[in-house]
């Protein structure tokens, strides 16, 4: 670190959902940083106010001096404006942990909480996967200790606030429209999707897949489809699994439960969509054996987006490379 008072953090983007998010988890796991500055690399929210801590803060514009003066950068929001910025973390002598998605840092390190975290010495570019690679890799490694993973066929249905706070008013708008009968908005989605089930506009399958082949098994069969669905926040996934060997669905069920990170229902409890939000962990609801073909058998799991799968996976890395915390 360069402080010896304590690390100095930045946030770029920070008035979006993910952005948002991070220095909710930061204040929430108190975590231990001596400055916390909030930058503006989309050119739309310098001078925002907003706040740190208890404290008003003023959203200032991204520049070489900010990124100078910090120890490790969050970049959120769209990559487009983020790239020339991590491009500066060596000559700048900064750690970036990139979250906007599709990154394009693609010399940065993947890392995943509770996966490969031990792996990050010395590393100073590190990419907090895409929000749907970093559920399904953390389902298909624990299977990993196991057994092989021969193939996984994956549907996930994508929520409204992967297109941050205007893909959640504008469903919010539609659904409102659509009860009154009235014509539905369409500046976000190009259809209606209040009440609608489609084929996601904004898909990066073949991206999400190089990153959980590079995390699990580059040999992983896996087959993605992406759908987008009338859900405000968090993922749904449904998996269908074979491994290399049939180990049988009890050993299958015991494994994941052995994961803290994994959270099964207990009791009466059931679980949905909607109760993945604010959760710290991957959500599953069921794991059953198919009937109809020797092996396989499905995972149906839901996960926050902004949290576990964006933003308490970065603070995590975080913490890590700052501190070496073992942390799930």
């Amino acid at each position: 670190m360069k402080h010896k008072a304590g690390p100095r953090l930045a946030i770029v983007n920070p008035v979006s959902l993910v952005g948002n998010e991070v220095k909710s988890i930061l204040r929430q796991r108190s975590f231990p940083y001596e400055k916390l500055v909030l930058l503006d690399s989309a050119g739309k929210a310098a001078g925002t106010v907003t706040d740190v801590g208890d404290e008003p803060a003023i959203v200032a514009p991204i520049s070489d001096l900010e990124l100078e003066d910090a120890d490790l950068v969050f970049f959120c929001g769209p990559p487009s404006g983020n790239r020339e910025w991590i491009e500066k973390h060596e000559a700048l002598e900064f750690i970036a942990v990139d979250l906007s998605q599709p990154t394009t840092a693609d010399d940065g390190k993947l890392a995943i909480a509770g996966m490969n975290v031990q792996d990050l010495a010395g590393e100073t570019l590190i990419v907090s996967p895409h929000p749907v690679t970093i559920p399904i890799a953390l389902v298909l490694h624990q299977l990993q200790s196991l057994a092989p993973v021969k193939s996984c066929t994956a549907t996930v249905v994508q929520p409204a606030s992967e297109f941050d706070q205007e893909g959640v008013e504008e469903l919010a708008q539609q659904t409102v429209a659509v009860l009154n009968i009235k014509s539905v908005p369409k500046e976000i989605f190009d259809r209606q999707l209040a009440f609608n089930l489609y084929p996601a506009l904004e898909r990066h399958e073949e991206f999400i897949v190089r990153q959980i082949r590079s995390l699990v098994d580059p040999r992983l069969e896996l087959a993605l489809f992406v759908t987008q669905g009338t859900i405000f926040h968090n993922h749904t996934f449904s998996l269908f699994v074979r491994m290399r060997d049939d180990i049988g669905i009890e050993r299958v069920e015991q494994s994941l439960r052995s994961n803290p990170i994994l959270a099964f229902p207990e009791g009466d409890q059931a679980f949905g969509t909607i109760d993945a939000a604010g959760r710290d962990e991957v959500l599953i609801a069921e794991v059953r054996a198919d009937p109809t073909i020797a092996g396989g058998f499905w995972v149906f799991a839901v996960c926050d987006n902004l949290r576990r799968s964006s933003a308490l996976n970065a603070v995590l890395i975080a913490e890590k490379l700052l501190f070496d915390v073992a942390t799930n």
